[in-house]
């Protein structure tokens, strides 16, 4: 998208932190992609199939607004999705502070002063991909667009990332760079033979990495076991993305994501500074809280999938 739409959006988004989200359900479906289901429906417009268009940011937005402001209010709107390679997706940033007041004004003039250590990267599935019944199909896909549909989910996927930079430009963020995890973490073995070693995986932006030896190294160092984290492979509460740790979360509240992230920041900040600090018990207690309050109810949807809806203690 073009900046002056960008611009556009973020005045679209400002100022409705006090509205709060409708009746609604968190589940997970069989392909691990999360997602919020409403009561009501709302129209999923149509796009290009290159990228998400102005309009149909602004119509899908303008849905979120009314049924879970709290997902989307006072985000900024970036202009490529992160990693490119997902133009069916919608990106939105958060940058929030540990300390204080944790979401300051949208305002470079703060950031540049002391920029905020993490950021919530919230993204949206958009475009529809087909499979809908007769009766919630609005248009029909045509050429170079694709299929507008009434629903009642809005597919999700929220994520606090560390960050190192943020590039600002009349007031919207263009990009941000991630703090990077440790490199020798990054370095996986590509083949057998001993001339060829060990290659750093810098691509993984545009490349398709494996990185659950990592992730299964992170939770034993920390102790995460299979009673704590009762959701298992369902989802990752901990993935390394943008050549970073993220903690992941399946709550439609950015407020909500901030305080429970503020509370064990700690134990990220550990893994990605090992050696930098000692865990505090608050934060390690805080961290285990967080996971154990996650349970699951395996369920069936009407199209015959498997899916398990998200219950928090």
């Amino acid at each position: 998208m073009k900046l002056n739409e960008v611009k556009e959006l973020n005045r679209l988004l400002q100022n409705h932190s006090n509205g709060r989200n409708k009746e609604h359900s968190v589940y997970v479906d069989n392909l691990h992609t999360s997602f919020v289901e409403f009561e009501e429906k709302f129209i999923l417009p149509s796009t290009s199939v290159f990228e998400i268009e102005f309009s149909a940011a602004e119509s899908f937005l303008k849905s979120l607004l009314h049924l879970a402001p709290e997902l989307v209010a006072d985000s900024l709107v970036l202009p490529e999705p992160r990693p490119k390679r997902d133009i069916d997706r919608l990106f939105l940033i958060k940058p929030f502070y540990t300390e204080g007041e944790m979401f300051r004004e949208n305002s470079p003039e703060v950031w540049r002063d002391k920029l905020p250590p993490f950021a919530i990267v919230t993204s949206f599935h958009v475009m529809h991909l087909g499979g809908a019944p007769k009766e919630d199909i609005y248009a029909p896909a045509s050429q170079g667009k694709t299929m507008s549909v009434y629903t009642r989910r809005a597919y999700f996927s929220s994520r606090v990332i560390p960050l190192d930079s943020l590039t600002v430009l009349d007031d919207a963020v263009i990009d941000f760079t991630a703090k990077k995890y440790q490199e020798s973490d990054f370095m996986v073995q590509i083949s057998r033979d001993t001339f060829e070693g060990v290659r750093h995986t810098y691509s993984e932006i545009f490349d398709e990495v494996d990185y659950s030896k990592q992730v299964n190294f992170i939770h034993e160092s920390l102790g995460i076991t299979p009673s704590d984290w009762t959701l298992g492979k369902i989802f990752a509460p901990l993935a390394v993305e943008y050549l970073t740790l993220t903690a992941r979360f399946l709550d439609p509240s950015l407020d909500r994501i901030a305080k429970d992230f503020n509370s064990f920041h700690q134990v990220v900040d550990l893994l990605l500074r090992p050696g930098s600090m000692t865990l505090e018990e608050s934060a390690r207690n805080s961290f285990f809280a967080w996971l154990r309050s996650h349970k699951s109810e395996r369920i069936v949807s009407p199209s015959g999938n498997m899916a398990w809806k998200i219950l928090r203690a």
